[in-house]
């Protein structure tokens, strides 16, 4: 990792927009990592600073972390929106097969699971252990995003 990098990860983690959009202006290469880190924290402006910037909203980390997975985990539902609007990829999966959706049910994001499955998220992907997004939710004890769930599957079975 550059030393830019770490300064943009400092910035980030610090919530200093200013400091991040000093570093777009002087042209920083800053990775989908960056965003992803802002996802997860929440900090809403520093997220549409780097959607603005560029950055590429589908590019995960070694392990093909998102930063719409960061932020369905993290249960903030405005930056899931500005992800999916600049054309984050609601289905996307990392290495071992987890989709935003399932580290939203994971988490107990109800919320967030609800604006993923209107989003389009595959209800039905499975991880490499064959465990969906219901699954993860009823390992979590998460009972009103496992009925969020059930109600979408029956909807979708429905149609």
């Amino acid at each position: 990792m550059t030393q830019g990098m770490t300064a943009i990860e400092t910035a980030i983690q610090q919530g200093d927009l200013t400091a991040v959009q000093a570093a777009i202006a002087n042209g920083l290469e800053i990775k989908g990592e960056a965003l992803a880190l802002a996802a997860e924290l929440g900090h809403t402006e520093i997220v549409n600073a780097l959607i603005a910037a560029g950055v590429d909203v589908n590019q995960g980390d070694s392990e093909g972390w998102t930063p719409l997975m960061a932020a369905a985990g993290s249960g903030h539902t405005t930056i899931v929106e500005k992800l999916l609007a600049a054309g984050a990829n609601v289905n996307a999966q990392t290495t071992f097969g987890l989709t935003p959706l399932m580290a939203a049910a994971a988490k107990g994001q109800a919320a967030t699971v609800k604006q993923l499955i209107a989003a389009g998220a595959d209800l039905n992907a499975k991880d490499q252990n064959s465990w969906t997004a219901l699954v993860w939710a009823l390992d979590g004890k998460h009972a009103d995003v496992v009925a969020v769930i059930k109600a979408a599957r029956a909807q979708s079975l429905g149609s």
